[in-house]
């Protein structure tokens, strides 16, 4: 076992607590000032956290935290079973790129929803924000897909050596005749043709 490899699998299991730790966090929040007051929509890839526009706003949670949570499984299942079995390492690629499908998908859903919001025309100007729980999320694909390719322990190439190196020429003084020794080192005799 090297130690590129554990640092690899100690990095799986960091990618996926910051996964998990992700779906909690807000997502996206849409604030509009209204009469004196702050209205709030807050959601994480869960559920409402508050909805203070009590559904004028066709305004939903992502609804991620499922997928999230089952490539963070994936991920620390695959770092503690490839110490048993080697070939159990490709789960952490596999958990990275699920991982990976589902920050994207997170990140396209929350710049629809404000996309969808801007063609409303609402007389009120509002504000849309991605929330920490996005970012958090697109940091620990990032960290997952790092630590799936550190915990494959690819093998490292050697430089094969180059003529800078030195070339060593052989040359054989000691032969009985004058011929010539062909690159492979093997002596041929030719024989005069009598046709």
């Amino acid at each position: 076992m090297t130690t590129r490899r554990v640092f690899g699998a100690v990095l799986v299991f960091v990618a996926a607590g910051l996964a998990v730790a992700a779906t909690f966090l807000s997502a996206y929040s849409v604030q509009v000032p209204f009469r004196g007051r702050t209205l709030w929509f807050e959601a994480t890839l869960w559920a409402v956290e508050r909805d203070d526009f009590r559904g004028a706003f066709a305004l939903t949670p992502l609804e991620l935290g499922e997928p999230v949570v089952a490539a963070a499984l994936v991920l620390a299942l695959s770092a503690v079973v490839a110490f048993r079995v080697p070939a159990a390492r490709v789960g952490s690629l596999l958990g990275a790129g699920v991982l990976a499908g589902v920050a994207w998908s997170a990140v396209i859903s929350v710049r629809a929803t404000v996309r969808e919001l801007r063609d409303l025309d609402v007389p009120a100007p509002f504000e849309v924000e991605q929330g920490p729980g996005i970012t958090l999320l697109v940091v620990a694909a990032g960290v997952a897909l790092v630590s799936a390719v550190l915990h494959q322990e690819l093998p490292r190439r050697d430089e094969p050596e180059t003529a800078a190196d030195g070339v060593v020429i052989h040359q054989i003084d000691d032969e009985p005749d004058d011929t010539e020794t062909p690159p492979y080192g093997f002596p041929v005799v030719v024989e005069p043709r009598n046709d």
